[in-house]
């Protein structure tokens, strides 16, 4: 269940705010004041950290409009209860049953976001309230078969119903809607069977597990008008997991992981900001002039216009004006531009996966591509890890033990964005770390030398795009570098 609301929070509650400050925003909006507030609709109040009622210290008094400002004052109210039972059907067979409520409740202050806002304003507009309150639970099966080539064998099978609250966005210009105010939760319905055994009289660790996720509102999130605002799709994931430690003597251990998987967007569509005419040539993409936000309008319908510049019955300039609308409902009056005949309509697909129609003169966010069947980002087809481990006990060096052990790592490709195009491919990666610990036990000393990273392998291991708004670049994050050092560590 979700609900908006209105009331107001009391500011000493809770609050959360994000500020963007530079030169460069303040030198914008002083050549906008300059030109009599030519640029961005009127003159921009300047923040220069003196009077008002201040905000982190008075660093920042909160209502000027030369930096980006989101504020976000909220308070959330959670509650739950839940509880496992368990029923031996016979001595090796055991059933399990678990139920949770929750109950959770959100609020958070309706104050638009700013940058170059005329006349920005700090109070709240109102609240925004969601309630969400859900029963969820799990119910699955052990098995403890005596089995002649195990010590011990675990089989397990459960399903269980999985639940992750929805929320509220965060806040956007004031009589803006580039995205839901409100997003809904997230449900899992998870299927997992598999099993644990310890093998040759207790050395070999072998676990196994199949598993498969059905998510409905799986949340993503998405940069927007230099926001972080969350969507819901929905998606799909399978995969097997197997590990193992093997001690084949006491002093040698080796470890394995290996993890397969398979994940798959369903049912779900979006507009790609890099490609929002989804490569049609009736379409063309405009910048917002105001917004520095990115629009869609026909291709016609932008030509029409540069006609009318080129015949001196527009003012040069003019087609700044489609992105805000300032041609709506002109596609007659302007047809002597477009060889006598009304710039006509385009039929485009929304978010949804409907059509729509919609007038050659009208701004729109693109044409939503069907998302069915790619890859969830961030999820790579195969994992695997291996790591050994040699210990010289104390003796062969005095009171002193030595442990030396060597990890390597390998991850597939995978996918930074839902789109999975060329450029959101994140290609495959290895690891390798090494550690020689020298320890004494009876001193509790421990001198650890370690390398990380010692192939010195530079890649990127995840990105996130930003907005057009913000110039639409691309956040990376990388392996850290190739690493050494001691770690000394004292116990009494």
């Amino acid at each position: 269940m979700i609900k908006v609301d209105y009331e107001a929070i009391d500011p000493a509650e809770a609050s959360a705010g994000y500020y963007v400050l530079s030169n460069s925003l303040t030198a914008l909006t002083q050549i906008n004041n300059a030109a009599g507030g030519a640029f961005f609709g009127g003159q921009v109040p300047i923040d220069d950290g003196t009077g008002g009622a201040p905000a982190f210290a008075g660093a920042v008094v909160g209502d000027g409009g030369n930096y980006f400002r989101s504020l976000s004052p909220y308070t959330l109210d959670s509650f739950a209860v839940f509880g496992e039972g368990y029923y031996d059907i016979t001595d090796s067979l055991k059933a399990t049953v678990g139920l949770r409520y929750t109950s959770d409740n959100k609020k958070q202050d309706r104050i638009p976001s700013i940058l170059f806002t005329p006349g920005g304003s700090i109070e709240p507009t109102g609240v925004a309230e969601a309630e969400f309150e859900e029963v969820t639970g799990r119910a699955g099966l052990d098995w403890a078969p005596d089995l002649a080539f195990s010590d011990d064998t675990l089989i397990y099978a459960f399903y269980s119903r999985g639940y992750k609250g929805g929320g509220i966005n965060p806040p956007q210009p004031a009589g803006a809607n580039l995205f839901p105010e409100l997003f809904d939760p997230e449900f899992i319905n998870s299927y997992e069977i598999g099993t644990k055994n310890t093998l040759a009289d207790g050395s070999l660790q072998l676990n196994a597990t199949g598993f498969m996720y059905d998510y409905e509102g799986y949340q993503i999130t998405q940069i927007v008008n230099r926001t972080s605002a969350n969507f819901n799709i929905d998606a799909k994931i399978k995969g097997i997991e197997v590990e193992t430690i093997w001690n084949p003597v006491s002093t040698f251990v080796l470890n394995a992981n290996l993890g397969l998987l398979d994940s798959e967007i369903q049912d779900s569509w979006g507009i790609d900001v890099l490609d929002r005419t989804n490569g049609r040539a009736d379409l063309v993409v405009l910048k917002n002039a105001a917004s520095f936000s990115n629009c869609v309008v026909s291709a016609q319908g932008y030509a029409t216009v540069l006609q009318g510049i080129a015949a001196g019955a527009l003012p040069a300039g003019a087609s700044r004006g489609l992105c805000s609308g300032a041609f709506v409902g002109q596609e007659a009056a302007l047809a002597v531009f477009n060889g006598g005949s009304p710039v006509a309509s385009v039929t485009v697909t929304n978010s949804d996966g409907t059509q729509s129609t919609i007038a050659g003169f009208t701004p729109f966010d693109g044409e939503a591509k069907d998302l069915d069947g790619r890859s969830l980002p961030g999820a790579p087809e195969s994992t695997f890890n291996f790591g050994a481990e040699y210990t010289w006990e104390p003796g062969a060096f005095g009171a002193w033990g030595l442990t030396g052990r060597i990890d390597y790592y390998n991850q597939s490709s995978s996918f930074s964005r839902v789109w999975n195009t060329q450029r959101d491919e994140l290609s495959s990666w290895d690891n390798i770390n090494a550690s020689l610990a020298l320890y004494n036990d009876e001193n509790g000393i421990r001198v650890e030398l370690f390398g990380k990273n010692i192939a010195d392998e530079n890649v990127i291991t995840g990105a996130y795009l930003t907005d057009d708004s913000s110039g639409l670049f691309t956040n990376i994050f990388l392996t850290e570098p190739r690493t050494y050092g001691v770690s000394v560590t004292k116990s009494w």
